[in-house]
Parts: structure tokens; sequence; C-alpha cells
């Protein structure tokens, strides 16, 4: 019988008492996504353009490909080479930090795997993608080969679809919104199920997990394990936030709000 790891724990949250946040600046931006890298560039998507700005909310550079229809998801954990994903061509991009093309487009289907759910860079050169069907986890390298695989997970997560996959520090992050947050290792060995309900994408660094759960802004402690529940300056028409270091980013309607963090902790 194969034994599941599954990690349970009694989880307690806390509520940061700290409100110490101070606007540093401000980008009025039509975007439908966002996103920050570990230096904290900012990267604004609008249909099938992006844009990135430095912390200073200059704009850096821009990129668009008007024969792939519109961006489905970025991966800017690493800032020399972002992955864009293109769902309705089944498509990557690889941009460099001026967001430039790396190579020519990647087309998934000539991989034989053309019902993509999911697609995040790896540490390893190449790229990860959940095929939904079969159900795995599957790492290709910078030569496009299929060299590591998970098992099929449908008995982990049963029908739910996984909502947002991301590699730091060579473990593998997919997060089920029901389940919780599955681990993989380098070789897409599944090894554990953190106690984690996003309720759609992650954010990860060296030591916390950022995540919305009911309106609400999480930070998981990878080490201790503790949740706590971040107060945020705003939350009025909020569609998305991030944290790099001692900066906060609020995606609204209308723009993004930068904030410096003011805790002396």
């Amino acid at each position: 019988m194969r034994i599941i790891g599954i990690l349970l724990i009694l989880q307690i949250i806390f509520v940061d008492p700290q409100d110490g946040y101070k606007l540093i600046g401000t980008l009025r931006t039509d975007g439908n996504l966002f996103y920050s890298d570990p230096i904290g560039n900012i990267y604004i998507i609008h249909q099938n353009s992006i844009r990135k700005y430095n912390l200073r909310l200059d704009k850096l550079a821009d990129y668009s490909n008007t024969y792939l229809g519109n961006i489905t998801s970025v991966d800017v954990s690493d800032p020399l080479r972002i992955l864009l994903y293109y769902k309705e061509f089944n498509q990557i991009v690889w941009l460099d930090n001026f967001l430039q093309e790396l190579r020519s487009p990647i087309r998934l289907d000539d991989l034989l795997i053309d019902q993509v759910n999911l697609v995040c860079s790896s540490s390893q050169g190449g790229f990860w993608v959940y095929n939904r069907l079969n159900n795995q986890i599957q790492y290709f390298d910078a030569t496009l080969r299929l060299i590591h695989e998970s098992i099929n997970l449908q008995s982990l997560i049963g029908k739910q679809n996984p909502s947002c996959m991301i590699e730091k520090s060579s473990i593998v992050y997919l997060n089920v919104p029901e389940t919780g947050i599955l681990l993989f290792d380098r070789f897409g060995t599944y090894f554990q199920t953190l106690p984690v309900f996003s309720d759609k994408n992650l954010q990860v660094t060296d030591e916390n997990i950022f995540y919305t759960r009911h309106n609400a802004f999480h930070k998981f402690n990878i080490s201790t394990y503790t949740n706590t529940i971040i107060n945020l300056p705003d939350t009025i028409d909020l569609k998305g936030v991030m944290m790099q270091q001692e900066y906060l980013y609020l995606f609204k309607k209308d723009g993004i709000y930068t904030y410096l963090s003011t805790r002396s902790d």
C-alpha cells in the first residue's frame, strides 16, 4: 500500500497588529494582471502586452505579441528568464530582463501536451507544466525533453483544478484551493501537503508563503508553520497583493499602490 504523507497540524492564526505602511508611489494602469519579482520590479499585464516598472514606477520596458492571443500567466521568479504562457494558443515565450525574446515561442502541442492548465519556470533551466489530461506535473528541460513527472494526482486532489504552480528553492508548490498546497521535489516526487488554502495565486519567498483567502491577506511561515493575517492599509477595489522584502504592492481597479513598511522589527 502506498502511503501518502499529508501533513496534519493544528494551525494557529495570528493577526498582525501593525498597520505601519507609508504610501510611496502610485501608478495608474488599465492592467488585468500584475506581478513583482524578487528585486522589486513590477510587471503589468494588459491583454497581450506586458510592461515592466522599477520601484520608482519608472517604465523600463514593454513587450507584446499580437499573434499568440492574450497572456494567461507570467512567472517572474527569475527576472533574467521571464516566462509568459498563452493558453489560447498553448505556447510559451521566454523573455530576458529587457523583455526581449530569448528564443522563438515554444509550442506545447509539439511536445504532445495539449491540455495544460498551469506553467512555471524552473531553476534547472526548463519549465514545469500541470497536465490535466493525466493529472501530473511534468518537467521539460531546456532542450524540451520530458525529464521528470509526478504520479497521477487524482487520489490527492480528486476532480479539483489546481489554480497556481511555482517553483522555489527546487521545490514545486501546487495550489489546490480546497485541498492545500502540494509539495514536490526537483524530480516531481510528491512529499507533503501544507494546510494552506489560497483562493488562487501564491507568492513564495525563502521564508514565507503569501496568499489571499476570503479577502484576507495571509503570511504562512514555512519554518514555524504559523499563519499571520496581515492588515492592509487599503482594501477598497483590491484585485491583488504582493510583498517583496519591506515593500507592499496593492493592485486595485485604478492602478498600483506601492507602500514601504515602517515597522521597526
